[in-house]
């Protein structure tokens, strides 16, 4: 598995240089991941949305990312996100609240918010909340409630 996203730095720096950011976040893949998440982030994940956050995420939000989540969330993650709530959860987030995201959120509602949201009010909810307003908004909201929370009224 590690020589697969070893392959995949090697063939990167290849067609362009990386950046200093696109290195560590490659380094934490390789080295610092729990082997069953990336594991599930190479065998699952939208390609578009792998290369979101092999680019633009902050070391420190992929690492606990790739360490911490629950496999099926962290699955959710990148398959159902578009890459701007992506983008907004693995750069804004307190750590905590994004550890509360990728490890007890019910999966459809996870699905829910990183497909539907409104990226600068999932960017609030990922920075302002209570990690236990978090939990139960990820946990115990239906679905038509949490759309309503995490878009603006125009949308609908």
């Amino acid at each position: 598995m590690k020589l697969l996203v070893i392959l995949m730095v090697a063939s990167l720096g290849a067609s362009a240089p990386l950046t200093s950011n696109e290195v560590a976040l490659r380094r934490i893949a390789i080295s610092k991941s729990d082997p069953e998440l990336l594991r599930t982030a190479v065998k699952y994940a939208k390609p578009n949305l792998l290369r979101e956050a092999l680019t633009n995420a902050k070391p420190s939000h992929l690492e606990a990312a790739l360490t911490a989540s629950k496999p099926e969330l962290l699955k959710v993650a990148l398959q159902q996100a578009r890459e701007e709530t992506l983008r907004t959860a693995l750069t804004e987030a307190d750590i905590p609240l994004l550890a509360i995201a990728v490890t007890k959120a019910r999966a459809n509602l996870l699905g829910l918010a990183l497909k539907e949201a409104n990226a600068a009010i999932l960017g609030v909810a990922l920075t302002q909340s209570t990690p236990e307003l978090l939990e139960i908004a990820l946990t115990k909201a239906t679905e038509d409630n949490l759309r309503v929370a995490l878009t603006p009224a125009s949308k609908y």
